[in-house]
């Protein structure tokens, strides 16, 4: 297990919410064409490098019933070749460019970014715009790649009973919103998808109007805005199309547990997820507030309230760690673990944690441990912005999101202005369990 869950970078960028009307960043511009096409130019001349990355607004909270995993199928499908390229070519002039790409899925988008040398921005335009509207979906191609998704969820999910625990917290937090589907989904549904199940859902969501492009690196906005005209220009997007409504949780009445055994465990731990209200959360300073707490609480290692008081004074745990994720237009959860020292019970930790967390909410937070807090924060969002990558992904995120430029460029100052009554404040949410689910993992001792 990594010793934190969420990082700082993580608060920066995973989670972007707004103050204010913070104007957008002098080096940031932004474009719609007539399609519904939205594009961002970041302009980062330090080096002649950039990110070109191209944003769906759908992500495995899209999944139809029943057929949980389509989102991220048809993201591998989309190296597989169009009626201009055979599959895998796209990868492999990418490589001969000496350039990276990736792609990925989560609950609320499906991005695929390339960084390549700044001379070959439209080489990289064209193959993307090509892979818009141009897939072939060969049906032997299609079966392939569904046994590649099946042996990925093998890999990442089934052969690591850490993984299956979380998959098992998140699907018994959540009652109502699909947040508690996995989004490589569940194995039983990634066996029933179709070649037509992929062909429907790429031609709903795949267009211009259902997508944001990030270009961000050493361009200016004229050039990427003439190319973005010439290579996703003529593409066309549906009349009727309408994005899906947002399902809201019920209130949660009652404290969840979940213990789960495997012979595989190699260490046992107590890990807990804090579902935080939309009432809450979808105020942009109370989700700030979160924000910072959870960092101070746990999320900066030995020197967090939790790592110095368990791991440090009591030394009854090894690791200990707290994060979140969310923002104010989707659900957010704080995520914490503690993984005892040897010879200390799941049983102690729980009620250690639980302890800690009793005497954070009692004495407060520590004006300098938050002015430090607030410094890393400071800090690393200058570091970041030096990434054209950094840029893309922030911005990237923010719009699957729901959010505006503004919103997203808002979001440092945001945390910086928290102060120890906020950061209090946004504690209490820890007073109730009736909004968590705690969970136990634990070594399954089997009969020789």
């Amino acid at each position: 297990m990594a010793h934190r869950i969420f990082t700082l970078i993580a608060i920066l960028f995973w989670s972007t919410s707004h103050v204010g009307a913070m104007e957008v960043p002098e080096n940031l511009s932004q474009f719609e064409l007539d399609n519904g096409l939205k594009i961002i130019v970041i302009e980062n001349h330090r080096a002649p490098i950039v990110n070109h990355t191209l944003w769906y607004d759908v992500g495995a909270s899209d999944d139809p019933p029943g057929k949980s995993g389509l989102t991220h199928f048809v993201e591998h499908l989309m190296f597989e070749g169009t009626k201009n390229t055979e599959a895998g070519e796209f990868d492999n002039r990418i490589k001969l460019m000496g350039g990276f790409n990736n792609a990925f899925t989560n609950q609320e988008g499906s991005g695929y970014t390339v960084e390549v040398s700044t001379e070959y921005l439209e080489q990289v335009m064209e193959l993307e715009a090509d892979r818009m509207v141009n897939l072939t979906f060969k049906p032997e191609l299609v079966l392939r790649e569904r046994d590649v998704i099946l042996e990925e969820r093998k890999q990442r999910v089934d052969s690591s009973p850490s993984s299956l625990l979380r998959e098992q917290l998140s699907a018994t937090l959540f009652q109502n919103h699909p947040y508690g589907i996995p989004t490589i989904g569940w194995e039983h549904e990634m066996r029933s998808l179709t070649l037509e199940d992929a062909k429907s859902f790429y031609k709903k969501y795949y267009h211009p109007k259902n997508a944001t492009l990030v270009v961000s690196g050493d361009v200016y906005p004229d050039q990427v805005l003439e190319l973005a005209k010439k290579y996703y220009g003529h593409l066309e997007s549906p009349d009727d199309f309408e994005k899906r409504p947002k399902l809201l949780e019920p209130p949660h009445m009652a404290e969840r547990r979940v213990l789960f055994r495997d012979p595989r465990v190699s260490a046992e731990y107590v890990f807990r997820k804090y579902y935080v209200p939309t009432e809450i959360a979808s105020d942009e300073e109370n989700l700030a507030a979160i924000a910072v707490m959870v960092e101070v609480l746990g999320g900066s290692g030995i020197t967090s309230v939790l790592g110095e008081k368990l791991t440090v004074e009591e030394k009854i745990a090894t690791y200990t760690g707290a994060g979140f994720i969310g923002d104010v237009t989707r659900p957010v959860v704080i995520n914490m673990y503690v993984v005892p020292a040897q010879g200390v019970s799941l049983e102690e930790a729980e009620a250690k944690m639980d302890e800690v967390i009793a005497g954070f909410l009692e004495e407060g937070v520590d004006k300098d441990h938050l002015d430090r807090i607030k410094k890393q924060i400071k800090y690393s969002r200058i570091y970041a912005q030096d990434d054209a990558k950094n840029a893309a992904m922030e911005y990237g995120h923010g719009f699957v999101n729901g959010l505006t430029v503004e919103q997203t460029a808002a979001w440092t100052g945001q945390l910086l202005n928290t102060d120890e009554e906020s950061v209090m404040e946004a504690a209490e949410i820890l007073l109730s369990k009736n909004n968590s689910v705690t969970g136990w993992l634990l070594k399954e001792v089997t009969e020789q």
